[in-house]
């Protein structure tokens, strides 16, 4: 049986210990651990006036702010269950979730009152509580919550097996489904962020993605769980973070690939901020090409931790650390973090073969993991159920594995292009063109051919007028490392491409 504890419990112990540390730092608030435990108790307390008790969900719509840590960790206490809402997709599928998890109440940003108050149409069991002005009819106030007793709220038993949050799918291809995470699976990923990121209470970091993503929110955890500050950015931009990073010496930072480089471009407009505390800059989503990852250790400063793993595992399945692992292998995914195992199997055709049939190394397959932090099912939905091989999730994600034991993204086995009867990853051509130095981004699909059934199409957003498709198509001739057959045959320049919350392609609107 495992000993980890609730959350609540975990929380309570470190307000016990380290009260007086700082624990969030938001604008112009700061909150030390015995400050936050004040107004968690506060908004708990305030959370079962309206009902909500052991078991009912509390939706998140919220910007990076000091209220997700306290509606987050209010919920803990109630031994409710936090249900973190992407405020980017749109009202339809925001409001898909609250009404399959019928939530008894949803606190939001003022500034996403539109999409609550389309929600609130046919949500009558739902409480809608505002954190910020002007609150919409309808709606209570999040400042309510000050008025209400600062002492624990009464004890209600919580097992480490209780549902404590859910996080989303992004969405992109259908309505985006919970995965509901337990207070185990969840501390146990916030242990793995403290391991892979080498934390301790003495840290600062602050996440630049949503921290209601299943990574930012992971992050969140850790630092929590872990005693240390860590710094809310409200809504990003890329000098803002630059400033707060200097100003709040963060130690750590987690952000998708896209805003690495918007990073790395505002460093170079404000190279007089003393940024030197940051030691870490954690990604996940997407391989980094070598080009961007030497401007991110030359320009900022510090190292890159870039993780692979899905929402379903709740967690990291495989790290690549630029300090640790030699320099030809960081385009590489890496090798299986902390608490996972990892295989590569065959892909077949209308069928998933079975675990224990692995691939010949060196090989190309489909990924496929399991641990302790991986889901059983979605949350309200029965009939969907994961896990049913032994414990072993499949991503759906196809992988080149080398010699030495380092994973290689190649695509989602969905996302395939057959051209001439051959199958095409377009992720593996993207990462490909990226590498040139005037494509600022990049996607590749497929568009029919009579021909050769579907041929590659590039949209490419170019960093100056000077590109021409002669010269893209020049260098992936000239290149050894993309074989012929593979070049994209038609280029269109585009302004800018769809991307999702973690900064992949959208492909549902891309096609």
């Amino acid at each position: 049986m495992s000993m980890l504890g609730t959350l609540r419990d975990n929380f309570i112990g470190t307000v016990s210990r380290w009260a007086d540390r700082a624990a969030i730092l938001c604008g112009d608030r700061s909150y030390t651990y015995g400050d936050l435990d004040v107004e968690v108790n506060r908004c708990a307390h305030f959370l079962a006036s309206l009902g909500v008790g052991k078991g009912d969900g509390v939706g998140l719509l919220l910007y990076n702010c000091a209220e997700f840590a306290i509606g987050f960790l209010a919920c803990q206490k109630l031994g409710a269950i936090s249900s973190c809402l992407n405020y980017r997709l749109s009202a339809a599928s925001v409001g898909y979730a609250v009404h399959q998890e019928k939530l008894k109440a949803l606190i939001f940003n003022a500034g996403l009152a539109a999409t609550a108050v389309e929600i609130m149409k046919g949500a009558e069991f739902c409480h809608f509580v505002c954190v910020g002005g002007p609150v919409p009819e309808g709606a209570v106030s999040f400042a309510e919550s000050l008025g209400f007793a600062d002492t624990e709220p009464p004890p209600v038993e919580i097992r480490e097996t209780d549902i404590c949050n859910i996080i989303h799918t992004s969405g992109t291809t259908g309505r985006p489904k919970g995965a509901a995470f337990t207070h185990e699976t969840q501390i146990t990923s916030a242990i793995q962020y403290c391991l892979e990121m080498g934390l301790d209470r003495g840290h600062v970091g602050m996440s630049l993605a949503p921290v209601v993503i299943g990574a930012a929110t992971n992050f969140f955890a850790a630092y929590v769980f872990v005693g240390a500050s860590q710094v809310m950015i409200g809504e990003y931009e890329a000098s803002k973070a630059l400033r707060l990073i200097a100003h709040h010496r963060v130690s750590e930072v987690f952000a998708v690939p896209t805003q690495m480089y918007q990073l790395v471009d505002a460093r170079r407009q404000l190279p007089e901020l003393d940024i030197s505390p940051l030691r870490l800059l954690r990604s996940g989503g997407s391989p980094l090409p070598t080009t961007l990852l030497h401007q991110v250790r030359g320009v900022l400063g510090c190292e890159v931790l870039n993780t692979y793993g899905t929402t379903e595992s709740c967690t990291a399945i495989t790290v690549c650390h630029t300090g640790f692992e030699p320099e030809e292998k960081w385009e590489s995914i890496g090798k299986p973090s902390y608490f996972q195992d990892v295989r590569v199997i065959p892909v077949s055709e209308g069928v998933e073969t079975e675990p224990d049939h692995r691939i010949a190394v060196p090989g190309e397959g489909q990924l496929i993991n399991r641990g302790p932090q991986c889901i059983a099912d979605y949350y309200c939905i029965a009939t969907e159920k994961l896990n049913a091989r032994g414990g072993w999730q499949y991503a759906r994600d196809i992988v080149r594995v080398d010699s030495e034991g380092y994973l290689y993204p190649i695509d989602r086995i969905d996302n395939v292009i057959i051209s001439g009867g051959e199958n095409v990853y377009p992720q593996e051509i993207e990462f490909f063109l990226s590498k040139h130095p005037l494509i600022a981004d990049v996607a590749v699909c497929g568009v029919p051919d009579e021909k050769w059934g579907q041929i590659l199409k590039a949209l490419v957003v170019r960093r100056s007028p000077e590109l021409t498709a002669g010269e893209i198509d020049r260098y992936c001739l000239e290149s050894k490392e993309l074989p012929r057959h593979k070049r994209p045959r038609v280029i269109e320049f585009v302004d800018a491409l769809a991307r999702n919350i973690l900064g992949k392609i959208d492909r549902t609107i891309l096609r």
